[in-house]
């Protein structure tokens, strides 16, 4: 499948009151799963890397201007959809507070995505001027997670 029928797919499933879809095309298959509760820090949880993908895949992604600074900051964009936590655990510190400054594969966050716990880390330096999530907001593929200044 390509990314374009699989950004679909997620803007389709996002759309309705489905849980759980999983399409087959030839030997590729897909699953898209909605967390009904998940608390993070369970026993369970699992932290894997997700590299951001290239910015031109995301170059279509609409930010509103009022998410944007100036040319001088950097947007870090949701690799997937899932839900935001700002730290490991609920009884831990933020990974990153708003003044911290950052450098390249710093942990920034984790988003739940199938029980999985995917820690973001970012790909540029910088001070971090807004968190636009709170813990347990979701996100979608594309979303604005925070501002860097460069």
């Amino acid at each position: 499948m390509d990314l374009r029928k699989i950004r679909k797919l997620i803007e389709i499933f996002n759309h309705t009151n489905l849980t759980e879809i999983e399409i087959h095309e030839g030997e590729e298959s897909i699953r898209l799963s909605r967390a009904t509760s998940t608390l993070p820090g369970s026993p369970q949880q699992q932290v894997v890397h997700v590299p951001m993908p290239d910015t031109q895949s995301l170059s279509e992604i609409h930010v509103d201007d009022d998410e944007v600074e100036d040319e001088h900051t950097i947007s870090v964009l949701s690799p997937m959809v899932g839900t935001f936590f700002s730290s490991p655990s609920p009884t831990d510190d933020a990974f990153v507070k708003v003044g911290d400054s950052v450098t390249v594969g710093q942990p920034l966050c984790l988003i739940e995505a199938m029980k999985i716990f995917n820690q973001i880390e970012a790909e540029h330096s910088g001070t971090v001027l807004k968190i636009l999530k709170d813990n347990g907001d979701p996100v979608e593929y594309g979303e604005p997670l925070f501002i860097l200044s460069e």
